[in-house]
């Protein structure tokens, strides 16, 4: 396959800039994913790279080819876009072999090609049936075939999945991978969905306005958000993002939070002792924050407001004074709406930022 590497990539439609000075390097044999809300620049990036849209500037390597301003056809990429774009009067068949067949590839090394390729997505007892007689996730499986097929240096996949019910989306997830494995193949998956890259994923990228606002595995943008905007972009629910002070106790540096002071850990500290401005926003994850019926140390008095069963967890909102805090809990562990509890904001779950219009950097 290939290492792609995208440098000072730009892209402006109008008055409208999609991708703002974007570079990235993708290692060769991994799956990233491009994810972020709408409009925030992940499918002009891979169009950018399949070569459907020309960059304003800036250049997209393949290993020691640049391939910025190549046609789509001379890039050696294989492209599955969202809605599939099967060809609704052919077979299963010919819609697979279709990109051999316009390259001109023999009938024979075409037809085996195609047989090889449906075994290995078990769908060759679907080869002669119409792709209008079979089902969303057969589909699905017909375009990942004829991107394939193609044997590219890369896979670009638009929202591969996002037409598919919540069932089959979980097993289209781990197929997904397991051909990407299998393969050894490159790819670019395009998604809104953090479940998609937070299970797909090797390295994520998320966007926002053009611009990537951090670059990391799954573990690192889940457990060590760049910001305030990835910190409440991946997770759900949302982390909370509490508005907090620097305030010093009788056990040293800590901070003042829902009318509380809460400690720190001596990492957190350290980091928090060189921070100039008295004020910081604390998050922390809801399934992080544990419920005690009974007071304590460092617990904070909580009303239920709302609770939200939701089978496998319950989403509790508790009011605490004006703020509102979100926790997840098991389903075994049921409360009343009204009913008074006290929550634990654990030292080691905590992160911080500084202050700023969605978007604070991460301090600790």
């Amino acid at each position: 396959m290939a290492r792609v590497t995208l440098k000072h990539l730009s892209r402006s439609f109008g008055p409208v800039a999609a991708v703002r000075d974007l570079s990235l390097e993708i290692p060769d044999g991994t799956l990233l994913c491009l994810l972020g809300p709408s409009g925030s620049g992940k499918t002009t990036t891979l169009r950018l790279v399949a070569g459907l849209e020309r960059p304003d500037s800036g250049e997209i390597w393949l290993d020691d080819d640049e391939i910025s301003r190549l046609e789509p056809k001379d890039r050696h990429v294989g492209v599955m876009f969202q809605g599939y774009a099967l060809y609704p009067q052919m077979s299963v068949r010919d819609n697979i072999g279709y990109p051999l067949k316009v390259r001109g590839v023999p009938r024979t090394e075409r037809e085996a090609r195609v047989t090889e390729v449906a075994r290995l997505l078990e769908i060759d007892s679907l080869l002669d049936r119409a792709v209008q007689q079979i089902s969303g996730g057969q589909q699905q499986r017909v375009a990942l075939a004829r991107a394939i097929i193609q044997r590219p240096r890369l896979f670009l996949l638009d929202e591969p999945i996002s037409n598919l019910d919540a069932v089959l989306r979980s097993t289209m997830r781990a197929e997904i991978r397991r051909l990407q494995k299998m393969l050894g193949a490159t790819t670019i998956v395009v998604s809104h969905d953090q479940l998609d890259a937070l299970a797909m994923a090797d390295l994520i990228a998320i966007m926002k306005d053009g611009v990537i606002q951090q670059l990391g595995t799954p573990d690192d943008v889940y457990y060590r958000p760049s910001n305030t905007f990835v910190a409440r972009f991946i997770g759900e629910p949302q982390m909370n993002l509490l508005p907090a002070s620097l305030a010093r106790g009788e056990r040293g540096l800590g901070v003042r939070v829902l009318g509380h002071w809460l400690p720190v850990t001596e990492t957190a500290r350290t980091a928090l002792a060189a921070v100039t401005l008295p004020d910081v926003v604390v998050g922390v994850r809801p399934r992080a924050i544990r419920i005690h019926r009974e007071g304590g140390d460092d617990r904070i008095a909580a009303s239920v407001y709302l609770a939200a069963p939701e089978g496998s967890r319950v989403i509790y909102q508790f009011q605490i004074g004006g703020d509102r805090l979100t926790v997840e809990a098991e389903p075994e562990f049921r409360l009343n709406e009204g009913e008074e509890v006290h929550l634990e904001l654990r030292p080691e779950s905590l992160h911080f930022f500084a202050p700023g219009a969605d978007g604070g950097t991460r301090i600790a």
